[in-house]
This record gives C-alpha cells, sequence and structure tokens, in this order.
C-alpha cells in the first residue's frame, strides 16, 4: 500500500509540472488524471494498513519543499510572494539604521556625561580658589627705593592732625574751613661717611595717601622749604633732614588709623608704600 501512495504522489507531482507548463489543452485532461489519481489513492487508504499521520514539523517541512519547488518554474514569483533577495536587502538596510540610530544616542549619552563632568570639574576649581589667588597680593616697597634717593634713606616717623601748620615765625598754612591738616613726618638720613646731596624737586613726585583702605586724599603742594616732594639740599654725614607732607582731611574723620598706604608717582611710575611707625 505504501508503494501504491509513492506511485500515486510521484504522478502528482508530474502531473503539476506538467500543468504549469503545458498548452491549456493538455492541462485539462492532466487534471483529470490527477484527480482520478487522487480518488484511487483516497479508496485505497480505506483498506489494509493505516495511513501514517504526520506530525506538525513534518508538514511545515514538505509544505516548504512544496512551496520551493513551485516557485523555482514559476517565472511570475516576484507578482506573487515577495523576492526573497530583495526581502533580505531590506531587513539587512533596516538593521544597519537600527544600529546607526542606537550609537548615536549612545554617543550623545558620553558627551553629555563628558561635558557634565566638565562642568563640575570646573566649578571645583574654581571654588578651590584661596583669597590671595582671585586678588593679587599688592607690593609694597620703601619710601626710598619710591623716590629713588639712593644712599639717602626716608624714615618715616609718624602724623599728626592740627587746625594750621607753621613751619617758621613767617610761613604758616591753615587748612580749609570744615577740614584739617593731617601731616606726615619724614626723616631724609644720611647714613655714609661723607655729604650727600639730595634733589627730590628734580624728580617732581605725586603723592596720594589712604587711611584705613577707605579715605584717600593728595597732598598739597607748599613752598615749605621742609616739603618732603621739594626738598632740595645737602646733608652730612651721619646726619638727618627733618620733612613733611601735608594733606587737608574732613575734620573729626581721621580718629585712629590702622593702616596707612601712601602711592608715590615718579616718572609716571608708580609705587605703593605702607607706612608703619
Amino acid at each position: 500500500m505504501l508503494n501504491m501512495n509513492a506511485a500515486v504522489h510521484q504522478n502528482l507531482t508530474v502531473e503539476c509540472v506538467y500543468f504549469v507548463h503545458g498548452s491549456k489543452q493538455m492541462k485539462k485532461r492532466k487534471l483529470a488524471a490527477g484527480a482520478l489519481a487522487l480518488a484511487v489513492s483516497v479508496t485505497a487508504c480505506g483498506c489494509g494498513e493505516q495511513v501514517y499521520e504526520m506530525t506538525k514539523e513534518e508538514e511545515a517541512v514538505i509544505v516548504h519543499y512544496a512551496a520551493h519547488a513551485v516557485s523555482k518554474f514559476n517565472k511570475k514569483q516576484p507578482e506573487g510572494i515577495e523576492d526573497v533577495t530583495a526581502l533580505k536587502a531590506m531587513m539587512e538596510q533596516e538593521a544597519r539604521e537600527k544600529q546607526k540610530e542606537k550609537e548615536k544616542k549612545q554617543q550623545e549619552k558620553e558627551e553629555k556625561k563628558k561635558a557634565a563632568e566638565d562642568k563640575k570639574k570646573d566649578n571645583s576649581s574654581g571654588s578651590s580658589e584661596t583669597p590671595d589667588q582671585a586678588e593679587p597680593q599688592k607690593k609694597y616697597v620703601s619710601l626710598s627705593r619710591a623716590l629713588g634717593l639712593g644712599s639717602i634713606k626716608a624714615v618715616y616717623r609718624g602724623y599728626d592732625t592740627a587746625a594750621a601748620y607753621q613751619a617758621s615765625q613767617s610761613y604758616m598754612i591753615r587748612a580749609n574751613s570744615g577740614n584739617e591738616l593731617l601731616v606726615l613726618h619724614v626723616n631724609l638720613r644720611n647714613d655714609t661717611d661723607e655729604t650727600v646731596k639730595c634733589d627730590i624737586l628734580s624728580k617732581m613726585p605725586s603723592f596720594r595717601l589712604t587711611i584705613n583702605g577707605e579715605l584717600s586724599v593728595s597732598a598739597d603742594t607748599t613752598i615749605l622749604l621742609n616739603d618732603l616732594g621739594t626738598y632740595q639740599g645737602s646733608i652730612k654725614a651721619g646726619k638727618k633732614a627733618g620733612t613733611v607732607l601735608i594733606f587737608q582731611v574732613k575734620k573729626g574723620s581721621v580718629k585712629k588709623s590702622d593702616s596707612m598706604e601712601l602711592e608715590v608717582i615718579t616718572d609716571g611710575n608708580s609705587s605703593r608704600v605702607q607706612l608703619t611707625g
């Protein structure tokens, strides 16, 4: 019985192939013969051995093979089932696009992470700056160097306030209304073994005093012989000459001096002198 079924199925296969490629008339005849053979096969199966029942997996294999065999000889295959090559290419293209999109998102994520780390690093480095780093310290020099006195030393001796300053019986300086005079005392000292000529007038210096970091005033220009800014004279070995700088400030504005800073400008160069003593 199995041999007979095999013969019938072989005949069906041949007839189907011929059905695809034969003429219309032959197609009808072969179709009738195939139907008859199928009927005989079904009738024959009713007796003798039981028909072999295939599993779903086996049926799927046979269906797949039959579809492949038919499509092999079907010239109009592209109009029916989609062309396998084109479908495969389309699937590969979609896979590439998905991969590119995934890589792009990953790159954007890494860039955002790096930007956040850089920002955090900048903030941490900025917050770790000390006051000294944020604002450079002021550089101070001696009064002698600021005036370019060479071997003569200029020594600050202190200050006092008054309504007037009288250097001699013939000349007195009075404060303007509402002001008082702040007088800085500076000694010019010659520590060498010989007389030294001192000419500060030729340098034409200017002075500005800052008190406690707030009050800032410029020195008055006077005709006092002992005015530091206009001093000219010779100082003997081991001797000193007393000079002054006169400033006008509002009355009562300088009651206590915690710090005094003198700015000296000569030949366009500015120097800062911290006054102590």
